[in-house]
Parts: structure tokens; C-alpha cells; sequence
């Protein structure tokens, strides 16, 4: 998703899924990434909110990208076009 910020939204689409998503890569990668639902974003526009930063060093964003690939692929959701 396009963004003005440092914030990076990642599509998710679904509440229960966003969630779940977030619960999983924190249980299982040990990473934290917050869930946006509604009311602060519209139904069905559910996401991730990434917010990297220049502590963030190559070797972790790395391992975020594995473990994103990991939880979308255990939960069956859809890859962007």
C-alpha cells in the first residue's frame, strides 16, 4: 500500500486474518507488528503497520521478510499483484 510516511501499510483485508497475522508473527518469529482495524481504517482495508527505522539493520529485515512469507503462507492469504 502506498504511504507518505516511514509507516509501511501491508494489506491484509480481513479483521480476523489481520489479527491472527500479527498474533502469529509474534508467537512464532518473535516479531511485533501491529494490526490497524476498523474504526481506524474501513472495513475490508485491514493491515499491518510496519514501522521501520535506522535501528532496524539489514539481518532483521530479512528475517521479517522470511517471516512474513511464513504467516502468508499458513494463512492462505493473498500475495499483492
Amino acid at each position: 500500500m502506498p504511504s507518505t510516511s516511514h509507516i509501511v501499510p501491508l494489506f491484509v483485508g480481513d479483521a480476523r486474518l489481520c489479527k491472527q497475522a500479527s498474533d502469529e508473527l509474534l508467537r512464532r518469529h518473535r516479531i511485533y507488528v501491529q494490526p490497524i482495524n476498523f474504526p481506524t481504517v474501513p472495513r475490508g482495508t485491514e493491515r499491518l503497520r510496519l514501522t521501520p527505522s535506522p535501528l532496524h539493520d539489514d539481518g532483521m529485515m530479512a528475517d521479517l521478510t522470511s517471516a512474513l512469507s511464513d504467516v502468508w503462507h499458513r494463512l492462505r492469504l493473498q500475495a499483492a499483484a
